[in-house]
């Protein structure tokens, strides 16, 4: 929300006879409550946006268990996720005070956690014997593979069931609530683009290329439109310096990436430099989408 936002709340609210009457602190009181909510859905969104990253996430570190790839760690890495991942998704349902997450109320909401949790279950049964048997557990590797992009489908349909579940949002926190999903998505491409790259180069299964391709060019043009804005998609340019910093650091990494991702033939050191350095334009992606998030001049 930009530092004008306040003004403009309290602009629009003392436009009738009734607000213009109304106390001064109860009125910064409104004003500071309408706010508030705003950034808690924010919060919201950026979790379940973690989500959908979660599941290209898990789909990466299980192909790389498959590929006998630091297997020992990469097996903890796995546990870890699959266990946040189950976290949160209850925590969006039930409320969960290490997540600071209410339960939800909203119907489309709780229908679509419903949605999710009839994929997830199957899925995390999945994760489990890959965790415990590794390389060797080759049809849960499989199911993982085939699946995944189901599963990021339904967790997708529950950050625009979240995004839609406040329409009374002002303006301005609805374009946050847009930069905060755009930017987390983001973080799923970074996972998804790595995974698609390990189908196509190491398992060979030629049909990830299209998907590849897409992925780099959609991760990309979003990038883009975060730093310079868009004016068809109601993206503003940012201002504030933190959150342009955040938005240089990606776009630095990526610039090292992109040719990687897009090359056809890479070599064995070149591939572990986009398995290397993907954490790392993860990390950055992460540390602006928190500043999306939280900023209060964007």
């Amino acid at each position: 929300m930009t530092k004008f936002a306040p003004l403009l709340l309290s602009a629009l609210l003392c436009s009738t006879p009734l607000m213009a009457e109304a106390n001064p602190t109860d009125l910064s009181s409104l004003i500071g409550d309408m706010m508030e909510e705003g950034n808690s859905l924010n919060y919201t969104i950026n979790l379940a946006g973690k989500q959908r990253m979660l599941t290209q996430r898990m789909s990466k570190v299980a192909l790389l268990i498959s590929l006998s790839i630091e297997s020992k760690e990469n097996s903890k890495k796995l546990e870890s996720f699959a266990k946040l991942y189950d976290q949160t998704l209850k925590g969006f349902k039930k409320g969960d005070k290490d997540l600071e997450l209410t339960a939800s109320e909203n119907k489309d909401v709780l229908k679509q956690i419903d949605e999710v949790e009839k994929k997830w279950k199957p899925f995390y049964e999945n994760i489990q014997k890959v965790v415990a048997n590794g390389a060797k557990a080759k049809d849960a590797i499989d199911y993982i593979i085939k699946n995944n992009e189901a599963l990021l489908s339904v967790s997708n349909d529950l950050v625009t069931a979240f995004e839609e579940s406040n329409k009374d949002l002002d303006y301005l926190s609805k374009f946050r609530l847009r930069v905060v999903n755009l930017a987390g998505r983001q973080r799923m491409l970074v996972q998804k683009m790595t995974k698609e790259k390990l189908l196509v180069y190491e398992i060979k299964d030629a049909s990830y290329k299209d998907k590849l391709k897409k992925s780099i060019e959609l991760f990309d043009t979003s990038l883009i439109t975060l730093i310079n804005g868009n004016k068809e998609n109601n993206i503003s340019k940012p201002t504030n310096g933190d959150l342009k910093s955040a938005y240089d650091k990606v776009e630095k990494l990526w610039t090292k990436l992109k040719p990687l991702y897009a090359k056809d033939k890479l070599d064995k050191k070149e591939l572990m430099v986009i398995v290397d350095e993907n954490k790392n334009l993860l990390k950055e992606m992460n540390t602006a989408v928190k500043k999306a998030e939280t900023v209060l001049e964007y």
